[in-house]
């Protein structure tokens, strides 16, 4: 057994110890507090259905506390809503929404000094379950996820936050185009490429692939929006960081370079810039080969 295994074992028999007695005795915000550090616990083991009753038991305490007049910090609410939703994403993302939207309703009283939570651990969460939500078609409902991530940053100039900002930056600039609003869109993925571009420049860009993310959805935006020589300098942008993430071997997938390399020759090819497009075409035929000769020499997950 490894040692985290172990340690998740022994916190497992701890947890349910302390059910038990807690059980018995009737204290309820303890009890509270069991159920969701255990429910925790049992998510870390893969043990899902498990996971979710002990989260189930916990907003089961938290709706007769409040029914009753007591206040329950909102830490305890996010938790259990958020847990619960994550356990339950495997379903095809509507039970996941349908928590993380009664979550969402308490994002406004989540502070830093709530329970389970600091302000990283808000931006983090806030940052995933917008991701999700996007993830599962549910833009509106991502939102406020990605106002209340935002909130947090406003007035941070360290390299970590403005990297966050970057992250969030797409993840709003998606929720437009998501909602079709094109232009805002546009501005958007525009200035998440400003703050994305200084951070490279400085060596200080944590994923080069938000930056790139950022040049391709701008780039989808200048089509819309028919800029074509914007359209152009974007996704040529986005190859060129592709390319020197492949050369370095940080580029875990080529397949949206590829398709890359094929739209903008298509591009190309319309526009009567043969020589162009030929050079994107040829990029894509080697990655495709290639692909297909890894696939021959049984270089591939089998299913």
């Amino acid at each position: 057994m490894r040692s985290s295994d172990a340690h998740l074992e022994r916190a497992l028999e701890e947890y349910n110890d302390k059910v038990n007695r807690l059980e018995d005795e009737g204290n309820t915000k303890e009890l509270l507090d069991a159920y969701i550090n255990r429910g925790m616990i049992l998510s870390m083991m893969e043990c899902n259905v498990s996971a979710i009753d002990d989260f189930n038991e916990a907003i089961s305490i938290i709706t007769d506390l409040e029914n009753s007049g007591h206040s329950v910090d909102p830490g305890y609410f996010v938790k259990c809503y958020i847990s619960r939703g994550e356990l339950q994403s495997v379903d095809g993302g509507d039970s996941m929404a349908d928590d993380y939207c009664i979550a969402a309703s308490r994002l406004k009283e989540l502070q830093p000094t709530s329970k389970y939570y600091d302000e990283r651990k808000i931006i983090d969460m806030c940052s995933n379950c917008a991701g999700d939500m996007i993830d599962s078609e549910h833009p509106v409902e991502a939102l406020d996820f990605i106002n209340k991530g935002m909130s947090l940053l406003v007035g941070r100039t360290e390299d970590d936050y403005r990297n966050c900002y970057v992250e969030f930056s797409n993840l709003l600039g998606q929720y437009y185009m998501d909602t079709t609003e094109a232009q805002k869109a546009y501005d958007t993925f525009k200035e998440s490429i400003r703050v994305a571009k200084e951070l490279y420049e400085s060596g200080k860009l944590d994923e080069m692939m938000d930056l790139v993310l950022a040049y391709v959805s701008k780039g989808d935006m200048d089509e819309v929006l028919e800029l074509e020589s914007e359209f152009f300098a974007d996704r040529e942008a986005a190859i060129e960081l592709m390319e020197d993430m492949k050369i370095c071997g940080t580029l875990d997938d080529d397949e949206l370079l590829s398709s890359l390399h094929g739209e903008i020759a298509q591009a190309y090819m319309q526009k009567g810039k043969i020589k162009e497009a030929e050079k994107h075409l040829m990029k894509q035929v080697s990655y495709n080969l290639s692909g297909s000769t890894e696939y021959l020499n049984g270089d591939y997950d089998d299913e």
